[in-house]
Formats: C-alpha cells, structure tokens, sequence
C-alpha cells in the first residue's frame, strides 16, 4: 500500500530537488534555498522508509494490523509531501494561484518570498512528523513481525487455498472435458523427450481443479511410475522447493524422509532428486507458479530422461506458461454462460430433481450469475451459499442487489476474494498503479489501447527505457496485465494488437475497495459527502452537476474522468489537475480557466459538442496530450505552438457518418509555427495552409502517426519530401483537397516502419509499382478515391506483409481477381463503392488467411465471388446495401445446392441495410 505511494513520490520529489537546486536569484532566494536542503532530507528520510515497508512486505501480510496503521500513516504524510512539491513547482513556475490563502495572483517578489518561506515552514512540519513515524520502526512488535518469516501471511493462505482446490467434488467439474481429454493427451504422447505442460488462465478459473482430475485419472495413475504435486508459493525458495518435491516423491513411495533431511544443501538435494527420478517416467505438478526464473532454477534437478516425463505448470501469467512452448500452452477460460448455468443449478439447487432452477428464482438467479462472469471458483462459492437460503424471490433479490466479493464476510465468497487477491497483491509497483487505475472506468466499459496507454504515461506512472519512448513501454505494461489475466482482451487489430480491453467483474470489484482504501482513485457514483478529500483520482459515473459541490471538497484533485457531466465548475479550484478527460461528455465549451491548470498533461474532449478551444490554451506548458477529436473545433488558437511538451495532437472535425463503418470527418486549420513542437509523435487531421506548412513538416522528426488533409497537387511533392524525413513514423494518412487533385508522392522514400498507409485521392500513374519493393512493413492500406487501373491494382496485391486492406471508389475496372499466391497473410478485405464492379473471383491459395470480407455498395455485384471455395478461414461475410439479387443467392447459405457447398465453410453471413433510417440486420446464414 504505502510502498507503491513512496515510489511515485520519491521520484517527483527527485524532479522537484533538481528543479530547486538551480541556483536561485533576487527576491525569495534564500527561501527557496531552504525548501531545497528540506527536500533533499526529506527525500532521503523517505528512501529509508521505502526500504523498510519493502522488507516488511517481505515478511508479512498487508493486512498485519499493526503494520497497516502504520504504513496508512506514511501514506497520508507522503500525500502531504505530494501537495507541497506541487505547489512549490506551481510557485517556481510563476504560476497564479487564484484564492488559495497567500499564494495570490502573480506570486512575484515578495508574494512569492511569502510562498517559498511558507513552503519552507511546512516542509519543516514534515520532518517532524516523518522523524516520529521513522521512531515507530523501532518498536519492538515491528521489529518482532519483520524477523518472523511468514507466521501465518498471504503465502500459507494461498496455500491452504490451493490446497482446498485439490480436493473437489465431482459435480463441480463442468465444461473441463474437452482440456481434460487434451491435457491427457499432452502427458500421455510418445514424446520420449521430458516436456513441460503449462496450465494458464485467470485465478478461480479452474485450472487446478482441472489438473487435479487429471492428476487422479486411472490412465494417468498408471501411465507414470512415480508422481509429485507441489503448491509454489510466490516467494518461494529453491531449496525449500525442492524438498518438498523430494518429501512428496518419498512420501508416495511411503519412504521415510532422512534425519539431515531439512539441513540438506541446494547441490544434496539435486543429486538426491536426479538419483531418484534416474529412469523413471515421472509428472510432477508445481501449481500457482508466479515466476519465470522457477524453471531455470529447478530444471536441471529434474533430470531429462528419454523416459516419456512431465511436468505440468500452472499459472495465471502467461509469461511464465511460454516456458512450456507454444503447442503445449492450454489456456483456461471463463465458462460460457449455458456451463456458467449447469455449475451454479448443480451448487445451488441439489436437492431439486435435475437440480433445476425454479421458474420463480430463474431471473434473479440468472443475475446473480452474470456477476460470476463464468469463474468457477465464484460460481461454486455462491451456489453453495444460496442452496441454504429460502426460496423468496425477495430473498434472491436482496442477495444480488447486496453481492460484493470484497467486503463479505462468508466464508466461500471470502475465497474468492482472496484468490483473486492474490494477482493484485504479487504485481510490482508500476503495474500496480496501472492496474487500479482501471479502477476508474466503469463497469464492463470498453477501454482503448492508446486511451489508457496516454493516460499512464500522463499520470507518470510509465518511464522511458534506453531507445523505447514512454508509450511503447506502457503497451509494454498493458500486455503484462493481459498476460497475467487481470485485463480482458476484447478485440484486437489485424496484427494481434490490443485495441480494446476491460475488467474482469470480480477484479473490478476488487480493484476499486482496494484504489478507494489507499486514497488511490474513485469511481464515484453516489453523494459528495461519501468522498474523502484525500482522493487523487476522480470519475463521475452518474450524477451530472454533481462535480460543482466537488470542486469544493476536493481542491488537491489530479485526475477528472467524466462519464456523465457536462460541467466543469471545478477547474476554478482544482488547479493541480494532470488529468482531465471529458470524453463523450455532453460538454460545448471550455472556459478560460482551464489556462490555470499549470500542471495539465492529458486533456480529452473527444466526441463532445465543443466549437472552439480558449485562447489560454497556451498556457499548458506541460500539456501532453489534446484529443479533440470528433467534435465541432474547425480551427486552433495560436497559443497551440506554444506547448512544446506536446506529444499527441489530436483534432478532428466530426461531420457525418455514411454507414455503420465510416464516420466522415475534416482536417482542423492549424496555425503557422507547428515546427517549434519537436516532440510531436502523432497530430491528425490538420489542414494543410500552404507551402510553408509542408515544409515545416520536415522538423517534426519525432512523429509516428500523421494524418494530413487538404493537400493540393502542387504541395504534394514537397509532402514527400518532409515525409521521407520522418524516419520513425508508423501511421500515415493523406488526403487531396479536390477529387481533380492527385497526390505525386511517387518520389517518397517510406520510412522504414511504416506499417499503415491512407491515401485519398488520386494517384500519381505508376506509383503502386514502386510498392512492393519499398513498403515491405506495410501491414494496413486503405485507398479512396484511387480510381486506379486493374495494372495499378496487381502492384498493391504483392504487398507481402499485408493483414487488412480498404478499398473505396478505388477501383475502376468490371472485374477483380485475386491471382494465387497473392496476399496470402491478408485477413481483411473491405471493397466499398465499386460503382463498376460486376465480378469478383478468387483463385486457389490466394488470399488463405482472409478471416472478413465486407461488401457495401457495389451496385452491380450481383453473383457471388467465385472461388468463395477456396476461402478455408473465412470467418464472416458481410454485405452492406448490396444488390438484392446478390443477397438471395446467399440467403439460407446459399439458394443452390451448388452455393450451399461453396458457402457451407463461413460461418456467419449477414447483410445489413437501412429502414425507416435505421440500420436492420439481416442473418442470412
């Protein structure tokens, strides 16, 4: 709790003291040099202190009372400290401070004199009140709990946990068939080879219920000749770990364990295990495993016979699963609902014939298990609780209205709680912070990759790493908590990428008791009054106009997520903000006030009502971040050239959407003097002005995604020039001004990773030959308005790498063919707007990996693609305001018997068309 809080603070404090150390003149000089000898004590006091929780955590559980209060102590001085540093670097900066008590506007000469000496003073408070927490290390119960190793912590819990999990009932197993009859396979195969098998999937999914049946199946009993199972515990010791793989293997054999057994030595005991298991076809199960360095550290005693062994792994990080190689990785998910049913029927209902459901219940119940969100492990627990409880549909109504894993104290719900804890508690710092962040969004929302990854990298919890910049490490950060089951994948782009993800019910539960107990962040859905002033991290779920009565209460606020207020009252008095997210906001203005938060570093507006940004936008020194996209916002103020800090621009004019897909928006005009913001890596859509603009572009040497619109023929070429100067860009997006103006970028030279690719408008002629052989990364490409020749076409279909291609009103030609071998890694194929296109045909082994193919409004495409056949992997054929005669060849999966066999491999056919406005889906298979 504290340790990740003195993290954070430590290293602004870091910041702070180098800030301070320059030597300061005039007026308040001595002052600030007192603020800087204080500072660097401080910071050295809070080192100390930073180690001694580390150890403590070591050794004990969180939730050690004694520890606990002390460590919640630490953490509301630390928040102190946070406050002070912020108002000494607003103070230093020159910055006004509105009505808060000395700090008036100007704080020049001896207004600021007053502000350092007053900083000064409360620095001097501070110590003291660290110095006397520092003497509380000392006494003796503390000093007492940090020599006991683990009596009785969070490792024994998870034991007894697991272990409870190895004994299960027979009814409790359901929808594990299918991984049993394939984990069997794995331990079972004629791989002479030792192999490991890894188990992986999110706490309480089941994995150890599932390997527990295995472990006991009479075909596996037989098939090895001697077996061992394991609980790992998270801060386990080799040594330790390899007796209890040698008691477990002696015990089975029903051999008694030497005297000089525990005394024996890392290399005794590799040579007793290698002895033992010499010739022997052993498995032996290390359940929970939480760190890679487990299988370098006990392998080699594991000996690597040709004798058929195994060792199974389970684990909730996918990390340490990779160890057991790609083809020998089962995953373990969630149940599906109808399973997620059986189970909770089976625990909740045993004495009811068929263990079913009464009619009376079935609604609540239903709800009831939604919360589970298919987890075995809450399923059960929650079953067995109900099968006790009356029958009264007010009953079940009151136990799903009042259902929280956190804070319950039965028994069963408890378990879950603390399983689940497990995953949150074992995360380090930086991903801690990452992961209660989450804790903010609301239940079930869909969070964006690059949302989230801009928002950590805002809140500081993300660092650069040698040549990685802050946001490729914070993707970096987002795929561990994926990796360890704590985020929820919900769809990925064509190259695998996160692009929209969530929590887990029951980790958001948690997440949030955990982020409102340490002052963190809260998501707040109720009455003002229910907030302490000690939160940093502020969302608005419900309750519009709520935040005027915030701003009151909470004035050292950081961060602001508005999920339902349009009013922004409270920037006149939460001038520390780094964070303030008004995204989908019904919001149409900004006032000027928002120039007075020094400290902003991620602003979003995006999908809002707002017209214009307030001139005292420049004053953002620290802004990172601006998403204005999809809102009214046609021009930019000056002041945007001033903020030299800014690292994403993005502006984007929202004007219609032309089908369920394409939503048309505009470029924002932008003032001259972009240049001077070096540190730009993405700004979509800006407007080209004139020549100068695109020169300018050159200097930008950062950027990795640029979206630039109204360029007209004579700019063009001096585009492709600044362009070939980006050497980092990623993402690149190029409109024409006119349909009569046509984009010479045939002498650019692509950036070396440039991975995808926009073009509207016309091209220059022979410019796709070019592409083969220079845009080999090239991985997305989208065309519109191309109208390009079915010569220029065949060029783009040798593109080797590409996953998903768009093609609008690009394509003049009657006929399109897909020779074999061409695009053979391509996944998806949208064609829109093929006013001419009458055929499409696809020839064997081209295009083999397609997954989607979209149609939408190609008027005289009347047949279906021949060569559909061929298409082994198509997942989905979707039609969008196409020809009626096309959609009854497909209706029913096909019209002919000859269609239904060419059809019968997709699983999914939709079409989808317009009524009375409305947008109607139509399954056609």
């Amino acid at each position: 709790m504290a340790e990740v809080v003195l993290f954070s603070l430590i290293e602004k404090m870091t910041t702070a003291v180098a800030t301070a150390a320059v030597r300061p003149r005039g007026c308040g000089a001595r002052s600030q040099h007192n603020v800087h000898e204080g500072m660097i004590r401080i910071k050295s006091k809070l080192e100390e202190m930073q180690e001694f929780v580390k150890s403590m955590s070591t050794y004990r559980s969180e939730h050690e009372t004694v520890f606990v209060s002390w460590a919640k102590q630490v953490q509301d001085v630390a928040f102190d400290i946070e406050d002070i540093v912020d108002e000494y670097t607003y103070v230093v900066a020159g910055g006004s401070w509105g009505g808060w008590g000395a700090f008036v506007c100007g704080l020049f000469n001896d207004a600021k004199a007053t502000a350092l000496r007053e900083i000064a003073r409360r620095l001097e408070a501070i110590e003291v009140s660290l110095a006397q927490l520092s003497g509380m290390e000392e006494l003796p119960v503390i000093r007492i709990l940090q020599r006991m190793p683990e009596l009785p912590g969070e490792p024994q819990r998870g034991y007894h946990l697991a272990e409870s999990a190895h004994i299960i009932e027979e009814d409790e197993l359901v929808g594990i068939d299918d991984h049993k009859d394939r984990l069997i396979g794995l331990l079972t195969d004629e791989e002479p080879r030792r192999t490991a098998v890894a188990v992986f999937g999110m706490g309480g999914a089941g994995k150890t219920t599932l390997v527990t049946r295995v472990y006991r199946d009479g075909a596996i009993v037989s098939h090895f000749s001697c077996r061992a199972w394991v609980f790992v515990s998270p801060s386990y010791n080799v040594n330790d770990l390899l007796r209890k793989i040698l008691r477990a293997l002696l015990q089975e054999r029903i051999e008694e364990v030497t005297d000089d057994f525990d005394s024996m030595e890392y290399r005794n005991l590799v040579e007793a295990l290698r002895s033992h298991l010499d010739r022997q076809r052993y498995l032996i199960v290390l359940d929970d495993v939480w760190q890679v360095s487990i299988w370098t550290d006990i392998s080699y005693a594991l000996i690597a016979n040709s004798c058929r062994s195994r060792i199974v792994i389970t684990t909730r990080m996918q990390e340490v699963a990779s160890v057991a190689g790609g083809s020998r990785v089962m995953r373990v998910d969630p149940l599906p609902e109808e399973m997620a049913w059986a189970l909770f029927c089976k625990k909740a209902f045993p004495r009811e014939e068929g263990s079913v459901c009464p009619p009376a219940l079935e609604h609540w119940a239903r709800r009831i298990v939604d919360k589970c969100e298919g987890l075995p492990l809450a399923i059960v627990a929650i079953g067995i609780l109900l099968s006790y409880r009356d029958r009264a549909e007010s009953t079940w109504k009151s136990m799903h209205d009042g259902l929280t894993w956190s804070t319950t104290e039965h028994t069963g719900l408890h378990r879950v709680s603390r399983i689940l804890s497990l995953s949150i508690r074992h995360l380090p710092y930086h991903l801690r912070n990452c992961l209660l962040y989450c804790s903010l969004f609301p239940d079930g929302y869909l969070i964006g990759r690059n949302r989230l990854i801009r928002l950590w990298v805002a809140e500081g919890f993300v660092k650069e790493r040698r040549e990685r910049s802050m946001e490729e490490v914070a993707e970096d950060y987002l795929n561990q908590l994926v990796g360890r089951c704590l985020l929820q994948v919900t769809h990925r782009n064509e190259s695998g990428r996160v692009r929209f993800c969530r929590v887990h019910d029951l980790i958001r539960e948690l997440i949030v008791a955990r982020s409102r107990e340490e002052h963190f962040a809260e998501a707040y859905d109720g009455e003002p009054e229910d907030l302490s002033d000690r939160i940093r991290r502020l969302s608005l779920l419900q309750g519009a106009g709520a935040d005027e009565r915030l701003s009151e209460k909470m004035p050292l606020l950081r961060s602001f997520l508005a999920f339902s207020s349009s009013s922004t009252s409270l920037l006149s008095k939460c001038r520390l903000i780094r964070v303030l997210d008004l995204y989908t906001a019904p919001l149409e203005s900004l006032p000027d006030e928002i120039g007075h938060l020094f400290d902003l570093r991620y602003l979003s507006i995006r999908r809002t009502n707002v017209r214009h940004l307030p001139k005292t936008l420049g004053s953002l020194q620290k802004l990172e971040t601006l998403d204005a996209v999809y809102t009214h916002i046609e021009e930019l103020p000056s002041g945007v050239t001033r903020l030299e800090s800014l690292r994403h621009l993005m502006v984007k004019k929202f004007h219609r959407q032309t089908s369920r897909y394409t939503v048309l928006s505009g470029g924002v005009v932008v003032p001259g003097g972009m240049d001077k913001l070096r540190g730009l890596q993405t700004m979509k859509a800006v407007v080209v002005g004139d020549e100068t603009t695109v020169r300018h572009l050159r200097r930008l040497t950062q950027m990795k995604s640029l979206d630039i619109r109204g360029v007209r023929t004579i700019h063009s070429k001096l585009l492709s020039a600044s362009i070939s100067k980006m050497d980092r860009l990623v993402r690149l997006v190029v409109m024409a001004r006119h349909k009569d103006d046509t984009l010479l970028l045939g002498n650019l030279t692509p950036p070396p990773r440039l991975r995808k690719l926009s073009l509207y408008g016309n091209l220059e002629k022979g410019m796709t030959s070019r592409w083969p052989d220079s845009l080999r990364a090239l991985t997305h490409l989208v065309l519109k308005m191309s109208r390009l020749k079915a010569d220029s076409l065949s060029s783009l279909m040798e593109l080797p790498n590409l996953v998903s291609l768009f093609l609008m009103q690009a394509y003049d030609g009657t006929e399109l063919c897909f020779r074999a071998g061409r695009l053979r890694k391509l996944k998806s194929l949208w064609l829109y707007d093929m006013i001419h296109l009458s055929r499409m045909e696809v020839e064997e082994n081209a295009l083999e990996s397609l997954r989607e193919l979209r149609l939408v409004r190609c008027g005289k495409l009347k047949t279906i693609p021949v060569g559909i056949e061929y298409l082994g992997r198509l997942q989905k054929l979707e039609l969008e305001s196409m020809p009626i005669e096309l959609v009854e060849k497909l209706q029913g999966g096909g019209q002919t018997e000859d269609d239904r066999m060419r059809l019968q491999h997709i699983p999914v056919i939709e079409n989808w068309f317009q009524r009375d406005g409305c947008w109607m889906e139509e399954r056609l298979s």
